[in-house]
């Protein structure tokens, strides 16, 4: 039974605590919210910040068979073991807030960084979170084996009322948690289907310069959907496409509409996700897109693979790259140096290109230690017989530390910022 005196003293004790202090499962106060300040305190950051929404499954169930009592200690066991994984996996300082709010669900608010391979750095920690949650806590009884539903969303970036932009997001990632179930999921269907059906969204370039000449060498194609709405912005596009399980006709849709924008004889490097590239069917649809620009050479087009997602675990992406070489499209790795397996991608990938992540570069002019992994990645791609690109340089003195060690082609703000594709003209 529960112990009103006890709980009162709980709440008592944490009204008046300090809001860092209230990040892991603070009482439901009236009087006070800890979220709006902490909000308030990071969103002074130039960070990301994600609502990640764990749905458990279990509650009912167990409340049917067990009753009131023993579901009120396994809700306590529950929040145990999610603040022991989370602070586990997650780096601390980017833990704004685990709560779990109206239902079983639970709710973990991340602070992280602005890099482009965020969507995978979101999914590894819940995979990780899921996979030790399961194995500690529900892996005694096979029916619970996949105890709970996972959903996740971006909140505004510039907004002045951060709760209320929590609140959205949060709502968003538990009808994603929630899949299938209720008008909002299938109204994001709906939204996401109509981006892909009227090929709705635009396509920038930034260009890839050789660091001595400064001529451009090659463009890097970025997306964004549909302006004034969620989906302009490309992790909104991206997460939301991944998660009604269409980021391949998404994927799809960015190469064809960069193939028909690309004029002159310069490289154009397209993102491609791992799981997008290792589809059965993408070198057929490939080449059905290829029939319709006969006028491009394919050694022009070049597959950037993000690092940061273990590429081994698809068997069919070592077939489909001998394929692409075959029609002389050139692979690169993306995201190096950020990701958890850089070297097993390498190796597995052979990639023709390897892109050095922001992560690795910024303030490299200061950083000894990163100008020796540096180098360590340019002795590798000679090995590899592979170029490097050098990307997020922003400032000369990063660009005269990559210079200085022998990296010729080189991306960021301090060459050129990304400028809208125009769309071809006809004749």
């Amino acid at each position: 039974m529960q112990n009103p005196r006890k709980d009162w003293l709980y709440f008592w004790r944490h009204l008046f605590a300090p809001n860092q202090s209230l990040r892991f499962f603070p009482p439901h106060f009236w009087l006070r919210n800890p979220v709006t300040p902490i909000l308030k305190k990071s969103y002074r950051s130039n960070r990301m910040h994600v609502v990640i929404v764990f749905d458990v499954q279990t509650y009912k169930h167990q409340i049917e068979q067990f009753g009131m009592a023993y579901v009120q200690q396994f809700e306590k066991d529950v929040r145990i073991l999610f603040k022991k994984v989370v602070c586990d996996t997650v780096k601390d300082e980017e833990i704004l807030f685990l709560q779990q709010y109206w239902g079983d669900d639970i709710v973990l608010l991340l602070s992280l960084p602005q890099e482009s391979n965020v969507i995978h750095m979101i999914e590894k920690y819940i995979e990780n979170i899921k996979v030790n949650i399961n194995e500690h806590f529900f892996a005694y009884d096979q029916e619970d084996e996949d105890s709970f539903q996972t959903g996740y969303m971006v909140l505004e970036a510039h907004t002045d009322q951060p709760f209320h932009s929590f609140l959205n997001a949060y709502q968003k990632a538990l009808v994603m948690a929630k899949k299938g179930v209720g008008a909002k999921y299938n109204q994001m269907v709906h939204e996401i289907r109509g981006i892909i059906q009227k090929e709705n969204i635009s396509l920038y370039s930034q260009p890839i310069v050789n660091v001595h000449q400064l001529d451009v060498m090659a463009w890097e194609v970025l997306t964004r959907g549909p302006e004034h709405t969620a989906y302009e912005h490309p992790l909104h596009l991206f997460s939301m496409a991944r998660q009604t399980n269409m980021l391949y006709l998404l994927e799809l849709l960015v190469i064809k509409k960069a193939l028909q924008k690309m004029r002159g004889q310069d490289a154009i490097f397209i993102n491609v996700t791992p799981q997008t590239i290792a589809h059965k069917h993408f070198i057929n649809d490939l080449d059905e897109i290829l029939q319709d620009h006969v006028h491009i050479n394919p050694a022009q087009i070049v597959f950037e693979i993000t690092e940061s997602e273990s590429v081994e675990r698809y068997s069919h992406l070592s077939k489909t790259i001998e394929d692409l070489r075959k029609r002389k499209i050139r692979i690169a790795l993306d995201d190096t140096g950020a990701g958890y397996a850089s070297l097993n991608s390498i190796s597995f990938l052979r990639p023709d290109i390897i892109k050095v992540d922001r992560s690795l570069i910024e303030n490299i002019n200061g950083n000894k230690l990163k100008e020796s992994m540096l180098q360590g990645l340019i002795h590798i791609a000679r090995e590899a017989n592979a170029q490097i690109v050098a990307e997020g340089i922003e400032t000369a003195e990063e660009a005269q530390v990559i210079k200085r060690n022998g990296v010729h082609l080189v991306q960021g703000f301090f060459y050129a910022r990304p400028r809208l594709i125009p769309t071809p003209t006809a004749g």
